[in-house]
């Protein structure tokens, strides 16, 4: 057999797109050479161009066990990419990643870096790809996307013009330039017109998906859900489309149909997370001789916010076990004193013994307590006495002593750009006679907060949350925004001004005096999305008529 000339036609077979002819070809060379390290990456090759996942990976491991050729790693990258299997690609893809020149491999290691929120590495190889494949649209189009990412803005609005000029049929460019103008530009009537376009060239998955986020942006909750419904069943992700469901009929304060949603929220970019290790899920029912393991799921904020409901379970349960984090574990454990059988288990790799299970964020639903029967919310933590005492000691003035939040995180680029704003946007307040103020920023981005004499940093000094509670209890008010600081400040029943953007989070229900959740939390709320001048012009007058009756 002539092995070359037999590839050659293989080749040839497969430029035509007659695969089964070429699969015939490779696989009759290897009924000879089983182990031709080769001709088993070129089938795996083939096999990925069939979507045949499985196959392929089969012969490309194969292949890399005996000799790991560039296209085999590359091979093997993009399978499980298309497996979902994002930790596996990204193993091969960093193998490969500084020796390749295939454009795949380039686009979809940036896509799961985006993913991974490594915004700055995908960033940079944005730049690289753009510039090895100029005539391509999808490297420009990443990189403007990494460009809002890593906050080079006006470099996204320069890259989004050039896209749509450059590749005016190009369906993804419109959307990226979509969403340019509508985080970059606050302009969301432009940015619903490029979702259409993008819609007419037939991004139909993408381009419904943000009109949806386009809706909801308008406070259109039912046409939000309209274009959800539209793409339900395209998605492969439907956690994600479930947790988006939930948050709009949420927003509607329908709270019950939204829960029949986010009780399936959890995403496939989750796989390696406890909750896919989780069996035998409670049913809401009582089982007094069993144990329960409740994970707190999610952000510390949202622990904060559902660990209320752990105490409804005790008489459901012979014993419950809260699975839990670290820096929240003497926080919680002093809040469960009460309560003999609850007890506390920190995350390791290694379960605990249950007999049901259940993520915390899901209790509302199974417990059926609706947006009527949310409870404690007169605050229901309490900080460590040593640790108030010292914290006295730290901050003690005469002056009206307030602490400050400014920046957030966020799961996506849109909850981090709407939730976080600069330091010197707290300029006014500094200036009110009468005041000392106090960072409760762990970490901050910048470090502009520096600049401020009347701005004492405390967060860098916080080992975990029991500092931060303790801190905030000697706090006259907590100025923040939506991030877990101002949870813990709402359980806590410190005085908290919290500053929320136009578009919210779901579970302040568009409210913008009150919340449900906590009675010390004063809610002060863009009328606008470019309007956050009233809002600082508000709470500064309120600050001042706190400092004259203190």
């Amino acid at each position: 057999m002539d092995i070359k000339a037999e590839v050659n036609k293989a080749v040839e077979y497969t430029k035509n797109k007659n695969y089964n002819a070429a699969k015939k070809i490779y696989l009759n060379i290897l009924d000879n050479d089983e182990n031709n390290a080769v001709i088993l990456s070129m089938l795996g090759l083939l096999y990925l161009k069939m979507c045949r996942f499985k196959r392929a990976e089969q012969c490309l491991k194969k292949s890399y066990a005996i000799k790991p050729l560039p296209t085999t790693v590359e091979g093997l990258g993009l399978v499980y990419f298309y497996l979902n299997d994002e930790y596996k690609a990204m193993d091969y893809f960093e193998q490969i990643i500084d020796k390749t020149n295939n454009f795949e491999v380039f686009d979809k290691y940036i896509k799961i870096l985006t993913e991974k929120q490594n915004y700055k590495f995908a960033y940079e190889l944005s730049v690289k790809s753009h510039k090895m494949f100029p005539l391509k649209p999808e490297p420009l189009s990443n990189l403007v996307y990494s460009c809002i990412n890593v906050g080079r803005l006006d470099d996204a609005y320069s890259y989004g013009v050039q896209l749509v000029k450059t590749f005016p049929k190009f369906g993804d460019g419109w959307i990226k330039f979509g969403i340019v103008n509508e985080v970059l530009c606050n302009n969301r009537e432009v940015a619903g017109a490029c979702y259409k376009k993008a819609l007419a060239l037939g991004e139909k998955f993408a381009a419904n998906y943000n009109l949806s986020i386009n809706a909801s942006q308008n406070r259109d909750y039912k046409k939000a859900i309209y274009y959800l419904k539209k793409v339900y069943d395209l998605s492969n992700d439907k956690g994600a489309m479930n947790f988006s469901m939930a948050s709009n009929y949420f927003k509607q304060r329908k709270f019950k149909k939204g829960y029949s949603y986010y009780i399936n929220k959890n995403t496939k970019f989750e796989k390696n997370n406890i909750i896919y290790t989780l069996k035998r899920k409670w049913d809401g029912k009582t089982y007094k001789n069993e144990t329960l393991l409740a994970f707190c799921d999610q952000g510390v904020g949202d622990c904060i916010m559902f660990l209320r409901y752990v105490p409804f379970l005790t008489k459901k349960f012979k014993k419950i076990k809260l699975l839990l984090r670290k820096p929240i574990q003497s926080l919680f454990a002093r809040a469960l004193k009460d309560y003999p059988n609850v007890e506390i288990v920190l995350l390791s790799e290694k379960l605990p013994r249950y007999d049901k299970s259940v993520i915390l964020s899901d209790l509302p639903y199974y417990l059926k307590m609706w947006l009527d029967d949310i409870p404690y919310s007169e605050g229901y933590l309490s900080a460590d006495d040593n640790l108030v005492k010292k914290y006295k000691e730290i901050t003690d003035t005469d002056k009206y002593k307030i602490g400050i939040c400014w920046e957030a995180g966020g799961v996506g680029l849109r909850d981090l750009l709407y939730r976080t704003l600069r330091v010197n946007m707290f300029e006014p307040f500094f200036n009110v006679e009468g005041t000392q103020f106090y960072s409760f920023q762990v970490k901050p981005t910048m470090d502009e907060y520096k600049n401020y004499k009347n701005l004492v940093d405390l967060g860098s000094g916080f080992g975990d949350f029991d500092d931060t509670a303790a801190a905030l209890k000697n706090m006259d008010l907590l100025i923040t925004v939506d991030t877990s600081v101002a949870h813990l400040a709402g359980a806590l029943g410190v005085k908290t001004f919290m500053l929320l953007p136009y578009v919210t989070d779901w579970r302040w229900f568009d409210n913008d005096k009150k919340t449900e959740w906590y009675d010390s939390v004063e809610i002060f709320k863009q009328k606008s999305q470019t309007d956050w001048e009233s809002v600082f012009e508000k709470v500064t007058g309120e600050i001042k008529k706190l400092v004259n009756k203190n």
